[in-house]
């Protein structure tokens, strides 16, 4: 099948004067570290959400996926540790920036070893998730104790100037990688900071569909991204065109952040779990798609 993958750039401006093209090193020690988030279950005693029809059992078994691909690496002496935390286990302020907890009022945790997303190198979610308006978009947490729905605006913030680990996100859910969000400004100003090594936000721009199919794409998806395609391999695998007039796409899309346009580009085609390319100072970001791609709940890609 052919795609027309497009692209367009959105410059966010530096925090602040004194960030503005400095990268700063990443800490040193790390082990090459991925953890796997499946929230599944919905709206019964202790989960978030009223409305049990939510629930997906196949969010856990995807997470699995993902994190079987990494385990392979560790048998062959290629990785150093993977962690797996599915629904009430899956905390929402495990998405939580210590730099963002004063204003969304909860628990930061993100750093916490091998449970929070910043403390790892590589990161996957599925869960339901949605956009407001053209301001941020949010994920549905896993326990009713914590905070619920973590925002890119209120709660996420990656490495920022070297402070985590985290590089590369890939998140099943829908309306994750807004294509309004984006040119408003989002994703790269809000997750990160210009001294940061976070690069790579994959996500799905509208509603995506769910079912078994994903746990095919997903482990496919991450076991062919070890040394490059991690962006491009994403699109690749979850794209999905409608066959029927009356269905729509699933749209996913790429944001790749960096100094540079051709190094951000090289990151999204060439760069890997293994292979995490450095793409300068994070001022800019990239937003990767497939053209014409119409889903539920966003706008038809341009």
């Amino acid at each position: 099948m052919h795609k027309q993958k497009s692209f367009t750039m959105v410059s966010a401006p530096a925090l602040a004067i004194a960030l503005s093209g400095i990268l700063v090193p990443r800490q040193a020690a790390a082990l090459d570290e991925a953890h796997a988030y499946g929230i599944a279950n919905f709206g019964h005693a202790g989960e978030c959400s009223s409305d049990t029809s939510l629930t997906h059992s196949v969010h856990t078994e995807t997470a699995q996926k993902f994190i079987d691909a990494f385990d392979d690496l560790i048998a062959s002496g290629d990785w150093d540790q993977t962690d797996i935390h599915n629904n009430t286990a899956a905390r929402g302020s495990y998405f939580t920036d210590t730099t963002k907890a004063a204003s969304c009022s909860c628990t930061a945790d993100d750093m916490r070893s091998g449970y929070g997303v910043d403390e790892a190198d590589v990161m996957f979610v599925h869960t339901h998730g949605g956009h407001v308006t053209s301001t941020s978009s949010y994920l549905l947490t896993g326990s009713s104790s914590y905070d619920c729905y973590a925002y890119t605006n209120s709660n996420m913030y990656f490495n920022a100037s070297g402070a985590g680990d985290l590089d590369i996100a890939v998140v099943k859910a829908c309306q994750s990688g807004d294509y309004n969000v984006f040119l408003a400004g989002g994703y790269r100003p809000q997750l990160t900071d210009s001294g940061s090594s976070f690069t790579v936000w994959n996500a799905f721009h509208g509603d995506s569909s769910c079912g078994s199919h994903v746990k095919g794409y997903v482990s496919d998806y991450a076991k062919d991204s070890t040394f490059d395609g991690v962006g491009e391999n994403w699109i690749d695998e979850a794209y999905d065109n409608a066959f029927w007039p009356w269905e729509t796409d699933d749209c996913p899309v790429s944001i790749v952040m960096g100094s540079t346009e051709s190094l951000a580009d090289h990151m999204y085609t060439y760069g890997g779990w293994k292979d995490r390319e450095n793409t300068g100072s994070k001022t800019s970001g990239w937003y990767y798609w497939v053209s014409g791609c119409a889903p539920t709940s966003g706008v038809v890609l341009p």
